[in-house]
């Protein structure tokens, strides 16, 4: 008579308690694999809520890592920007015992100046936008890495403040600090100033417009000395710009930048 194939073993207790047959899978490897997939699910799990409350906090709050990039960048442009204040000569004085506000001649020679020696990417003054509570270094163009990276940028095809045009400036608004998150916040009347080594420029709100990103009709000169502000709309998508206008109400003589 063939001997059986699997035996009869007894467990725990005499009687057949907890009896299985020689050769099945045993318990110890079958736990094993059960408490291996547990911990897997686990570790998923995990992840995908770090994920969710990674991406909801970027969502309302913008991106903690590049802000702190962008503050460390705009400390060092900060202490070029105020060597570019004081060594900047204009053509012409700005201002003289007897006429404390700069001429319009004056502002427009040195505008030029400034323009013909400042090179891509360098600081060239600070934007203030109190509602908002905004104060960056700006920087001479609008290269995503090179440039917004490092604070609010001009674009290479505006004019600069003093030259009757229309100057624009750009900026993130989800990223690297996020300086034009808020744009849509403000209103008309609202103050925003350009603080340049050659005048401060006081501008105020008086238009905002939504446009797609590739509609350049924003820098149309206007009767007056405006400037822009662009920033990606809606949020974390680039299709198109918010826009806000901002007309030039009064000129000064520089100040020293903060």
């Amino acid at each position: 008579m063939r001997a059986r194939t699997r035996q009869l073993r007894q467990q725990d207790a005499p009687g057949g308690i907890g009896r299985r047959y020689e050769g099945e899978p045993g318990s110890g490897g079958s736990a094993g694999w059960r408490r291996f997939v547990r911990r897997l699910g686990l570790v998923i799990a995990t992840l995908g809520v770090v994920v969710i409350g990674w991406s909801t906090y970027i969502y309302f709050f913008g991106d903690p890592v590049t802000a702190l990039y962008q503050d460390w960048r705009q400390h060092q442009m900060a202490h070029q920007l105020n060597s570019e204040f004081k060594s900047f000569r204009p053509p012409l004085p700005l201002s003289t015992p007897r006429q404390k506000a700069p001429s319009a001649a004056a502002i427009h020679a040195a505008a030029e100046r400034f323009a013909h020696q400042v090179h891509q990417g360098d600081p060239i003054g600070r934007i203030e936008i109190p509602h908002i509570r905004v104060s960056k270094v700006a920087v001479n163009g609008t290269r995503w890495t090179e440039d917004l990276s490092r604070g609010p940028g001009r674009y290479p095809q505006s004019s600069w403040p003093g030259l009757g045009k229309v100057t624009a400036i750009a900026g993130h608004r989800t990223t690297f600090g996020a300086p034009f998150r808020h744009i849509d916040e403000l209103a008309s009347g609202n103050r925003i100033v350009l603080l340049m080594p050659y005048g401060t420029f006081t501008y105020r709100v008086f238009a905002h417009e939504i446009v797609r990103s590739n509609d350049w009709s924003i820098l149309h000169k206007r009767r007056f000395e405006t400037l822009v502000l662009s920033a990606c709309h809606p949020l974390y998508s680039a299709s198109h710009r918010w826009i806000v206008f901002a007309r030039l109400i009064s000129v000064a003589a520089p100040a020293r930048v903060k």
